[in-house]
């Protein structure tokens, strides 16, 4: 009895030495589908250890004040995967397989310490009982009618904060002109007397009563999430007329990842075109996978909300980097916004 005991012991022993690590990664919530993490753990018997954040900034400064991370793969925005890559952050990836399935401006937009994962644009999000003309332009969009007054949800970043009202006044979100900052910083104060909450909308819905909010603004894809979260259809997606402005989410393996190996196993995984497709038409966001475009349904790929004609495409302003003396005087106007609005709620 006392061998058979000590038998036992020693094989759960091994069979917990034998066990692989569990994949540590730091994402957007609900932008992996279950069904492809279910398809990575039987392949491989790997499982997946997920975090996540819900603001880009919010994700940046952490990597700001610790580049050690404890994740093996993250998600972040093209301009992030470019700096931190040059910074030694994460690992190269440029010859990773499956990369030849993306299209090339999204492996361009990641660069080479990353790969892409999905993108999209920035528009408007809105309760379809609440609203049935959404605005067509961002204009309308920062000047709402008495009715939205206080019903309308932002996003604390450096960029998207700013967007709205710099599209509202002709000019791009991502300028370098102090003067133009200057110019928007009373209409971005008047705005916020109009805003309910700065944070992410998928955020505030999961915290508690949102029965206020009626439109938000926010990223392609996203009133797929709300609608899920709900188990009903009550959220759509507008882009207002002008220039699409892109967002490309990227994923990249940690340098001082222990299990680096399968994190890029992970990632070509992801790149495969079947998984690719099967991810997409589950989290319903646009993948730059162009092999799995070609095995994708009529329906996700005329969705226009997740593909905006191909001309406004063309011509759209990806996200780009921001200097740091611009990023400082944005962070200011930021943190003013924030006081005011905390100041009234």
């Amino acid at each position: 009895m006392r061998t058979s005991l000590l038998f036992l012991l020693y094989a759960h022993t091994c069979m917990a030495l034998a066990a692989p690590s569990p994949l540590k990664i730091y994402l957007w919530e609900d932008t992996l589908a279950s069904e492809v993490q279910q398809q990575w753990q039987a392949e491989t018997g790997i499982a997946l250890s997920l975090s996540h954040f819900d603001n880009d900034d919010e994700r940046s400064l952490l990597m700001m004040k610790n580049p050690q991370l404890p994740f093996d793969v993250v998600v972040l925005d093209n301009v992030s995967a470019q700096i931190y890559g040059r910074l030694g952050a994460f690992e190269k990836l440029s010859q990773l397989e499956g990369r030849q399935h993306n299209g090339v401006k999204w492996n361009q937009a990641c660069g080479d310490y990353a790969i892409p994962y999905f993108w999209g644009t920035v528009g408007v999000a809105y309760r379809k009982s609440a609203i049935s003309q959404p605005p067509t332009t961002w204009q309308e969009f920062v000047s709402p009618p008495p009715d939205l007054h206080g019903r309308i949800g932002m996003l604390n970043d450096s960029t998207e904060t700013f967007l709205p009202i710099l599209y509202s006044l002709g000019l791009s979100p991502t300028t370098d002109d102090i003067s133009q900052l200057k110019q928007a910083y009373p209409k971005l104060m008047a705005f916020s007397d109009y805003i309910l909450t700065y944070d992410y909308v998928l955020s505030y819905i999961r915290s508690g009563d949102a029965s206020q909010l009626d439109m938000a603004l926010a990223y392609s894809g996203d009133h797929y999430s709300l609608n899920r979260f709900y188990q009903q259809d009550l959220w759509s997606f507008t882009v207002p007329k002008g220039e699409l402005f892109v967002w490309v989410d990227c994923l990249a393996v940690s340098r001082y990842s222990e299990n680096k190996q399968a994190a890029k196993h992970f990632l070509e995984f992801l790149m495969r075109p079947q998984v690719a497709a099967s991810n997409a038409t589950n989290i319903k966001a646009a993948t730059p996978n162009l092999s799995a475009m070609k095995l994708l349904p009529d329906w996700y790929v005329n969705d226009a909300s997740l593909f905006p004609a191909p001309e406004r495409i063309e011509n759209a302003r990806v996200d780009s980097e921001l200097s740091a003396d611009n990023i400082g005087i944005r962070t200011k106007i930021i943190n003013q916004l924030l006081k005011r609005h905390e100041a009234k709620h």
